[in-house]
């Protein structure tokens, strides 16, 4: 037998069942449920820095990108505001299109 004590996704019992295990689950509440989606949320980010080809990587920031649809439900937004956000935030700092590294800031 194996603890895992993670969020999982809708999928995982009937994956499960189909494998010919069972297993236990619960219904988190909201803040749980928050506080789960940001461990999922670092997890992912680490599977992503840990991935050594394109397929991998592709598969990762998808995971990532579900995490963030998750994240964004639990705060009351639609991907629509969620991008609206960004590009607000981009008019006023910028993006990453001139791959800038900054390397100290002077007085």
């Amino acid at each position: 037998m194996a603890y895992y004590n993670k969020l999982v996704r809708d999928k995982i019992p009937e994956l499960l069942e189909q494998a010919g295990k069972k297993g236990t689950f619960r219904i988190l509440g909201d803040q749980e449920f928050e506080s789960e989606l940001k461990k999922k949320l670092a997890e992912g980010v680490k599977e992503y820095r840990d991935t050594e080809n394109e397929v991998d990587a592709a598969e990762e920031l998808a995971g990532l990108f579900e995490i963030l649809i998750a994240l964004t439900k639990v705060h009351d937004l639609t991907l629509r505001e969620l991008d609206e956000i960004r590009q607000e935030k981009a008019k006023k700092q910028g993006r990453f299109h001139e791959r800038l590294f900054l390397i100290k800031v002077e007085d």
